[in-house]
């Protein structure tokens, strides 16, 4: 695969990624709860979890689209490794909001 297929399949990766975070951060806020953090600390968290899953798949080349946790965050599968986020963007979006009332 060429670099810049590489890349544009990273990007589609990421934006795919950001629109599932921002989705379910609007669907919280719909329901009355807001942020304790900046928006861009949930997209880093979840994105760092995606880059250091894509690292630990060991696989050449290491792109973010071989990160088995895509699966948990787009389909909201299981990932198999004991102890891994099941829910992952609900889970880190749960950790930093509060109810409005």
């Amino acid at each position: 695969m060429p670099c810049d297929d590489r890349d544009q399949i990273e990007r589609q990766v990421i934006a795919d990624v950001l629109d599932t975070v921002e989705a379910q951060l609007r669907e919280r806020e719909l329901h009355g709860w807001r942020l304790t953090v900046p928006r861009s600390r949930i997209y880093a968290i979840v994105l760092h979890a995606v880059i250091v899953s894509a690292r630990a798949a060991h696989r050449y080349p290491a792109t973010l689209d071989r990160a088995d946790i895509l699966d948990a965050i787009f389909d909201g599968a299981e990932p198999c490794a004991p102890g891994s986020a099941r829910r992952l963007v609900a889970d880190v979006i749960g950790r930093h909001t509060v109810h409005a009332n």
